[in-house]
């Protein structure tokens, strides 16, 4: 029987296992996270995003300064004042909160 053993309670035993399995397997995890919060390198295809990103807002900005007004004068088709309002109707009142205060409400059955 080695010290370590008679030092501890054998009823011990099995939460130093649970414990050093915990531990082992929270540093595989640590480890294997790790690499994905590396940067992109040069050869990442990631790389390949940062020059071109926002080129298509900055396309439509320039030309909206250019011709600020509307691209074409035809009407909106789709969607009458009827279903607009009704549209527009729902959607506040989709928006209204109740005051729940501090009610708990459970539900049982139907």
């Amino acid at each position: 029987m080695s010290a370590r053993n008679r030092i501890t309670s054998p009823a011990l035993l099995p939460l130093f296992t649970v414990i050093r399995v915990l531990s082992v397997l929270s540093v595989l995890t640590v480890l294997s996270v790790l690499p994905g919060c590396a940067g992109p390198s040069k050869d990442s295809p990631i790389s390949e995003w940062t020059f071109t990103q926002g080129e298509a807002f900055r396309a439509q900005r320039d030309a909206q300064r250019l011709n600020p007004g509307p691209a074409d004068d035809d009407p909106v088709i789709g969607l009458d004042g009827r279903v607009g309002e009704r549209v527009m109707k729902t959607m506040r009142e989709g928006e209204k909160k109740p005051d729940e205060g501090n009610t708990l409400r459970f539900k049982i059955g139907k």
